[in-house]
């Protein structure tokens, strides 16, 4: 693994290398309206991201070195409102960026199962996170890691009461970070429970030629209307061009069951050869058994792919078998949810992230 070493004697302020601060950003705002409070992430080898607290502490910006690793909405930062948590409203509100998190009750597409209606993947990124704790490195003392702790919570009076504990961690000197979740039921009733991490890639990290690194068994669901087509799953892994097919909201969709190793953990992401860059992601399989591969190559900028690891269901029971798309939380029990995000960029990194790749297959009969 890529990393970057520091001489403490060269320097007093820790922010001189890296570290986490906290803020508010007003400007560019392209919409007016409030501030949003940030943390501004900086590991002191490259990457740095910035976690948008206002919205359950999401990553929006993220960057490595000179290249942008995420996608950008035209929306810009919005201050969460119950305005968006109708239908598809979320889109008005979301500012894309590397990780959104869908949950943590439902997610997916908007819709009603039995008593439970949704709204496009639920509440949690229009929910503000209560900072716990920040926690600076400190080379003098000979500590590295830094960490920041939010408590986001999902509630309503008579219930459901979900509670999300999420520690954002990285490193000085190494270039990735991990969030890790625990969602705990605090009411006195089983609640509905999902989650989803929505990881956004954008140009120039995704970009013509880049492939995405998983294999498994899926099925691809083209939502492009006169344009879909009977393409190969196994092209879907392929970041294509824009293209006019990806007009409006018209968009492909792969769900699949990604291998494992042997300890049960899931390695995937993204590769672009041409920029010899890379992302992976590392997760239980357990946590997280299934995989979304979202595709959107808009013509005129709206240019986004994503993986998204997610326990639940995105299309809802209609439209879904698999087991776990009915899952519940007791009253006082939890779940825990743990991704490594990773940059990939010297020769070992690449090869080691190639070889995670290996067939997809298409489940359908």
């Amino acid at each position: 693994m890529s990393t970057t070493t520091f001489d403490p004697t060269k320097f007093e302020n820790v922010q001189q290398a890296g570290g986490i601060r906290t803020g508010a950003l007003d400007y560019p705002n392209p919409n007016g309206g409030q501030s949003c409070r940030v943390a501004f992430v900086n590991t002191g080898a490259g990457l740095r991201f910035t976690l948008a607290l206002d919205r359950g502490g999401d990553v929006v910006e993220a960057s490595y070195n000179q290249l942008n690793l995420a996608y950008l909405t035209p929306n810009d930062y919005k201050p969460p409102s119950h305005a968006y948590h109708q239908e598809l409203e979320w889109l008005r509100g979301w500012p894309g960026g590397l990780v959104t998190t869908g949950g943590p009750e439902l997610m997916g597409a908007p819709r009603t199962d039995g008593e439970d209606v949704t709204s496009l993947h639920g509440r949690f990124s229009s929910t503000p996170a209560a900072v716990l704790e920040v926690v600076n490195p400190d080379p003098q003392q000979g500590r590295l890691d830094m960490r920041i702790v939010m408590l986001i919570r999902d509630t309503r009076m008579f219930g459901p009461n979900l509670e999300v504990r999420r520690e954002v961690r990285c490193r000085l000197g190494e270039p990735w970070f991990a969030i890790a979740d625990e969602v705990t039921n605090r009411g006195d009733e089983r609640s509905r429970h999902a989650l989803l991490y929505h990881v956004n890639f954008g140009y120039p990290l995704l970009d013509e030629g880049a492939r995405f690194i998983y294999q498994g068994s899926g099925t691809l669901h083209d939502f492009r209307a006169e344009h879909a087509t009977s393409t190969p799953i196994e092209q879907s892994k392929l970041v294509a061009a824009p293209h006019e097919s990806y007009c409006a909201a018209r968009e492909q969709l792969v769900i699949a069951e990604p291998v494992s190793d042997p300890e049960g953990n899931i390695h995937i992401g993204i590769l672009n050869e041409q920029r010899q860059l890379g992302v992976s992601l590392n997760y239980s399989a357990d946590a997280l058994p299934r995989l979304g591969n979202w595709l959107h190559f808009g013509p005129r900028g709206s240019y986004v792919a994503a993986l998204e690891p997610f326990f639940g269901s995105i299309l809802g029971p209609d439209n879904d078998s698999h087991p776990s798309i009915t899952a519940y939380l007791e009253p006082g029990e939890s779940k825990r949810y743990e991704v490594e995000y990773r940059i990939c960029a010297t020769e070992a990194e690449l090869r080691a992230l190639a070889a995670q790749d290996g067939p997809l297959v298409d489940s359908r009969p």
